[in-house]
């Protein structure tokens, strides 16, 4: 088994922050892992993953993130970096109180309405302030779903289904 099962993506290095090497990261997910872990793996010139260690890191609004890479000490070496997207080890994280799930956990599953039809595979999380919403790619094109309780009714990650209840329309309204 391949290093890269083992790890999910954190974020991504969006570009140099000053002139001391730090790096601002958009985070995909809770920005608070990264004041939590210090080893991190940035994805190399090739597609590998590299690690890499964290030497300070604080939040700086929303979704971003500063973070001081050991090694870096200027803009330039920073620079190299940009586009990068930031890797963590899954062992290394907290389990979540009961339905809590980790992006990684539910990208990927089948998502079936409420009456048995497939709507399609859940390909992404967006991050919106106030819930995420979750794109569903299917047959009917792209589907946003909101996460909320309304709707999603059930996760069963064993069997790898998500099902959901939509308001009638919403499927039509919204595919893309």
């Amino acid at each position: 088994m391949s290093t890269d099962t083992f790890l999910f993506a954190l974020g991504r290095i969006v570009k140099p922050h000053g002139i001391r090497g730090e790096v601002q990261v958009y985070s995909y997910s809770n920005v608070e892992y990264f004041l939590d872990y210090k080893d991190i793996f940035v994805q190399g010139k090739y597609g590998d993953k590299v690690p890499q260690r964290v030497l300070k890191a604080r939040i700086k609004k929303g979704q971003s993130v500063i973070l001081a890479l050991e090694g870096v000490v200027d803009r330039t070496q920073a620079g190299f970096f940009v586009d990068k997207e930031i890797f963590l080890d899954r062992a290394k994280l907290p389990p979540l109180p009961e339905g809590e799930y980790y992006r990684h956990e539910i990208e990927g599953l089948s998502v079936v309405s409420a009456e048995g039809e497939k709507l399609g595979i859940l390909s992404d999380v967006l991050a919106t302030g106030a819930h995420d919403v979750y794109v569903v790619k299917g047959d009917k094109g792209e589907i946003l779903v909101p996460a909320v309780e309304q709707m999603v009714k059930k996760i069963d990650l064993k069997k790898g289904v998500m099902v959901v209840d939509l308001p009638p329309g919403l499927v039509e309204a919204n595919a893309l």
